[in-house]
This record gives structure tokens, C-alpha cells and sequence, in this order.
């Protein structure tokens, strides 16, 4: 299992939910140290002072995000997955 799910499932923390952290328990990582395409990473000094918020009143508010997706359709015979070589983009 993923150490961020197991954190979050020993930590009962939901999925897109709110999260509060001490002021003074955390840093914010220099650009040349990001692992990811986040605006914003951090590390926390001690997890024992990171708060999962109930998804109630404020909370229950969704964070403003930023998501890039696409999805293309594919053609191909019934029931097969669609191959790059055979089925057309449509």
C-alpha cells in the first residue's frame, strides 16, 4: 500500500478534504527540491501536529484547484481495447 494512503487512512483523512498544520511545523520546498507539478510543496517537521478538518460547514467547501484532463475516443471492434496501430481516433 502507498505511504500517503496508509498516512491518510491511519490519520483518517479523506480524500480532498481540509487539513490544518501548526504554524512553525512546516517549510516550504526550494523549487529545485520538488518531486511534483504542485504550486506549492512543503515538509512537515512532526505529523503529530498535522489536523484532518471535518468536511462540515467551510470545510465542506472543495479547494479552488487546477486539473488539466483529456480523453480521446477510440474506435475499435466489440469488445476489444483499442490498439495505436489498427483503431482510429474519433
Amino acid at each position: 500500500m502507498p505511504y500517503a494512503l496508509r498516512f491518510m487512512i491511519d490519520n483518517e483523512f479523506g480524500g480532498m478534504s481540509w487539513v490544518r498544520i501548526d504554524a512553525g511545523n512546516w517549510n516550504i520546498r526550494h523549487s529545485s527540491q520538488k518531486s511534483s507539478h504542485c504550486q506549492i510543496e512543503f515538509d512537515v517537521q512532526n505529523y503529530n501536529h498535522v489536523q484532518g478538518l471535518p468536511c462540515e460547514g467551510e470545510y465542506s467547501k472543495l479547494a479552488p484547484m487546477r486539473i488539466l484532463s483529456f480523453d480521446i475516443e477510440c474506435s475499435a471492434e466489440a469488445g476489444k481495447f483499442p490498439t495505436p496501430q489498427t483503431d482510429p481516433v474519433i
